[in-house]
């Protein structure tokens, strides 16, 4: 009897090993079908800030749209210059004088010359109405008159060339001579340019004319900004272009047209920066054609990732006409760029990234 029961307590031993095994197996099986759930990783790209790049922007530098070199039209020594460089003036204003004691000399002494002609063309005047002279010499007497009246406007005119005036509201740029300086007929004494409107010079490459047009600088916003007045933002107008590039800069020389602003300063010589803002196409967001989950007309779908949760937003944006994105996307959005066909809203992804090796 005891040797049977000795028997059987192997047996039992490897039957409850035997169970024990099952019962742990079953527990891996347990454990392996709650970790099975697996996190679909997703392709995902990154909204840019394209606030960035609305605006192309251009090294200028401000020139007189209106200039004059002034100069007296007669001979003579400088008596007074009334302005000095940098003087605003305005139109009419006296800005030099020559000493005009020779042109009034001269100008008396056409008067009376002129005053005794007329006095003998008068008198044969009216002896020719009663026959008492000849027609020729009336008709000397008469051209006689007439040349002495050229003389005395041209001695008025002398006299009048002694002083320089403003030809329109301006700023005194150059000033090439002083008080009583000798200086000949049309020699230059002042430069006066017009700083109320004003040319913004600047040059566009040759690759952004071929890219862009020439038509899109009438088309789109532009403003000039001062080195000086980084605040500030001039409304400008395109003016003209030149037809053919710089050789050496491989670009072209462009002009914009600007009404210098009240109680800023604004001379030829400055600098600033030109910008020229991009139009609506220019601006939308190009969406690689993977990434739609629906798309059609101005409308569209798309999957937003959301960092918070790992989970998946389907959003709807606005495109524009040549089916860029123009609203419903912020900066720094994340976005699923391809494979969204297997892909469901509030579903848990994980961004794809690209495993290094061979």
């Amino acid at each position: 009897m005891k040797s049977s029961q000795f028997r059987m307590k192997p047996i039992a031993k490897w039957l409850a090993v035997g169970v024990l095994g099952l019962s742990l197996i079953g527990c891996n099986d347990a454990i392996s079908e709650e970790s099975v759930a697996v996190v679909t990783p997703v392709k995902l790209v990154e909204i840019p800030d394209v606030s960035k790049d609305h605006v192309d922007s251009f090294i200028a530098k401000v020139d007189a749209t209106e200039r004059a070199t002034l100069s007296f039209q007669v001979a003579g020594e400088i008596s007074g210059i009334t302005v000095n460089m940098g003087a605003h003036v305005r139109k009419g204003q006296e800005l030099a004088m020559l000493d005009p004691t020779d042109y009034q000399l001269a100008l008396d002494a056409k008067q009376a010359e002129f005053e005794l002609a007329e006095t003998a063309f008068k008198r044969s005047e009216q002896l020719y109405i009663k026959r008492l002279i000849s027609t020729d010499e009336f008709d000397r007497t008469e051209t006689s008159y007439k040349a002495a009246r050229a003389a005395l406007d041209q001695a008025k005119t002398d006299l009048s060339y002694t002083r320089i005036s403003a030809p329109y509201d301006g700023v005194i740029s150059l000033a090439f001579a002083k008080e009583h300086q000798v200086v000949g007929a049309s020699q230059p004494i002042l430069n006066v340019i017009d700083n109320q409107v004003l040319d913004v010079v600047f040059t566009v490459p040759v690759t952004y004319i071929e890219k862009n047009g020439i038509d899109h600088f009438y088309s789109t916003a532009l403003t000039v900004t001062p080195d000086s007045r980084r605040d500030l933002k001039i409304p400008a107008i395109f003016k003209e272009i030149s037809t053919q590039p710089n050789q050496d800069t491989n670009s072209y020389s462009a002009t914009l047209t600007i009404e210098r602003p009240e109680q800023v300063n604004l001379l030829s010589g400055m600098t600033g920066l030109v910008s020229v803002y991009k139009s609506q196409d220019d601006i939308g967001i190009a969406i690689s054609e993977s990434a739609w989950v629906e798309k059609e007309g101005s409308k569209g779908e798309l999957f937003r990732f959301d960092p918070k949760n790992s989970s998946l937003q389907k959003i709807e944006v606005t495109l524009d006409e040549s089916g860029k994105v123009i609203g419903g996307l912020n900066t720094g959005d994340l976005i699923v760029e391809a494979g969204v066909g297997k892909l469901y809203e509030g579903q848990e992804v994980k961004p794809w990234k690209k495993e290094g090796g061979i």
